[in-house]
């Protein structure tokens, strides 16, 4: 039986510093952050009042303004990323089986910012009659797939995943498995989360999770460095296109990169706290490797989870120094959380974006603001700039709220 390969040949992006595929690589590559002051309501009585928002970003560029109206900003966001990666794939939909094309989305918290606060305030100040009519569709974060599939008529197999700040991995899993087991000839796949709202942002705070440079923006999101006090909130949403090999090969498609393999486990030990041993996720790398048939000294780099928690960044550094031996202070690994923040659902699929074009163009990533490195993380974090280097395997991890940790392996297409 012949072993069906599954290949990455689209990419759609808006982050907060960079809308499309080619202007979030430039700000990759030259370690630009998206992080500012927040600007969509008046963050002064917040403790934390800086986050990383999509900018220049009008949906109605991408899809009906009368559904714009009513549809929630993760949906803007899904539908504008699966336009772009679609467009980038360079597929042609109408000559293709749409039954055979598969559609999974992912989101963290759905479009219940816009809910609670908007239709729940109306419906305590109003009563009932003045929630808007087709609020109860809108409720739902499955409604995001729905208007993909029904903006782009595909009709094959979708669904939607839930899986915290492992989303953006987990859903690429799903693409994956389809199209590896012959179920689809391609998938289309994206994420997006839009937490940056007062009442997530008071939650968060209140829990003390959130860094608080509120006069240096730029610099408040800072993996691995000795004087992070605390991740950065953001938005924004990505998708990618994925295809059989030979589909991808038959209409001449540009290839980013081949899929290898993935894993995910869970730590078992509570929501909220970290295990700073990382022994889950070991396991999730040692499962992920398996799966690929890749010995650990094949891992070129890694485009890691890094949120500036100061508690998360030492156990992910523990986490690899103990699955990969003495090979880890070889291998280049940064954290694009330092120029992004930390998006939810979408994170995963910025890692996704990122990795794929780290491989396609030789680049290394850098991670930013990484002045004065925790003795405790001690690897080669790549500081500030960019890094020209050629490889052929990465790796993505990311972790979740509840003990989630998801491993993601791509290849260079050869």
């Amino acid at each position: 039986m012949t072993t069906r390969r599954v290949v990455i040949t689209g990419l759609g992006i808006l982050a907060p510093n960079g809308n499309g595929k080619d202007a979030y690589w430039d700000a990759l590559l030259n370690g630009q952050s998206g992080i500012k002051r927040i600007a969509s309501f008046d963050p002064s009585p917040f403790s934390t009042q800086i986050a990383g928002e999509v900018k220049d970003f009008d949906p109605c560029d991408y899809f009906d303004p009368k559904f714009v109206k009513r549809s929630a900003r993760f949906v803007h966001f899904g539908i504008a990323t699966s336009k772009l990666a679609i467009k980038d794939s360079g597929i042609n939909l109408n000559k293709e089986n749409r039954d055979r094309c598969g559609v999974c989305f992912g989101t963290t918290i759905g479009g219940e910012n816009e809910i609670y606060e908007g239709q729940y305030r109306r419906f305590l100040e109003h009563g009932p009659g003045a929630v808007r009519r087709l609020t109860s569709s809108e409720l739902t974060p499955h409604i995001a797939t729905g208007y993909i599939c029904s903006e782009l008529k595909i009709t094959g197999p979708n669904s939607t995943m839930s899986a915290g700040c492992s989303t953006g991995l987990e859903v690429i899993n799903w693409g994956y498995k389809i199209v590896k087991r012959g179920e689809v000839d391609m998938a289309l796949i994206g994420c997006s989360d839009t937490p940056v709202f007062p009442f997530p942002l008071s939650a968060l705070c209140s829990i003390g999770v959130l860094s608080k440079r509120n006069e240096e923006p730029e610099k408040a999101s800072r993996p691995y460095d000795r004087d992070r006090d605390g991740m950065v909130l953001s938005e924004g949403g990505a998708s990618v296109v994925m295809e059989e090999l030979n589909h991808a090969q038959d209409r001449g498609a540009n290839i980013y990169a081949e899929i290898i393999s993935y894993a995910s486990t869970a730590e078992g030990q509570g929501v909220v706290q970290t295990d700073l041993s990382g022994q889950a996720l070991v396991s999730a790398l040692e499962q992920a490797l398996i799966a690929g048939k890749i010995r650990p000294e094949e891992i070129d780099y890694i485009c890691a989870h890094g949120n500036s928690m100061p508690s998360y960044d030492v156990a992910e550094t523990n986490a690899f120094k103990a699955f990969f031996g003495n090979h880890a202070y070889k291998i280049p690994i940064s954290s694009i959380k330092s120029m992004t923040g930390q998006p939810f659902a979408a994170a995963g699929g910025f890692q996704a974006v990122a990795a794929s074009l780290c491989l396609k163009n030789g680049f290394v990533t850098p991670t930013i603001n990484l002045d004065t490195p925790d003795p405790l993380c001690d690897l080669d974090y790549v500081p500030y700039h960019a890094r020209r280097f050629s490889m052929d395997t990465a790796l993505i991890n990311s972790h979740s709220v509840g003990g989630t940790h998801a491993v993601l392996v791509l290849r260079k297409y050869f």
